[in-house]
This record gives C-alpha cells, structure tokens and sequence, in this order.
C-alpha cells in the first residue's frame, strides 16, 4: 500500500517529524548596514515529536500535514521538505 493511500486507524500514537526548508541566514548583531552583505542562503531544521490520540481513520498523509502545518506555520508549505515522518503505534 503506498503511503499516500495508508490509512491510519484509531489508537495512540507516538510521532517524529523532521522538515528542512531553504533559509537566508543573517549572523547576530550584524549591524543594519551590513545585514545584505552579511547574508548567505542556507538550510533550516525543525524537529517536532509527541504523542497524540486519533478517534477515527484518517490518510497518513493528512496526518503528515497537519503535524507540518503546525511546526512551520510561517514558512511557505512550497519550500518544506519532509525528510522524516514516523508514527509509532503505542501499546500499553
């Protein structure tokens, strides 16, 4: 089954997130007048993990979404690459 069909069912679960996105980075205290030429293209990294509960079957790829949405809510979903997405069914 290909992940953009998966269907994940009902339960608790653990998940790990990691997104990278091109950035222009300015080193600190960089006075204003030399913020342009101090710049250089780069690429950030965020992380988000956790644990939540699902009460009904939704496609991983809402789930995947969703979690992203949250983490980069002010960076464009054009430039966001999702390097990792693991869900973790727990049992207990």
């Amino acid at each position: 089954m290909s992940s953009s069909t998966e269907i994940v069912e009902p339960g608790r679960y653990d998940y790990d997130l990691t997104v990278k996105f091109p950035s222009t980075y300015i080193p600190e205290h960089t006075p204003p007048a030399f913020r342009i030429a101090e710049a250089y293209e780069t690429t950030r990294t965020r992380y988000a993990s956790g644990q939540f509960d699902l009460s009904e079957p939704v496609a991983r790829v809402l789930l995947r979404q969703h979690f992203v949405n949250q983490v980069c809510e002010d960076v464009s979903s054009d430039i966001v690459t999702v390097t990792r997405f693991d869900l973790t069914r727990v049992t207990a």
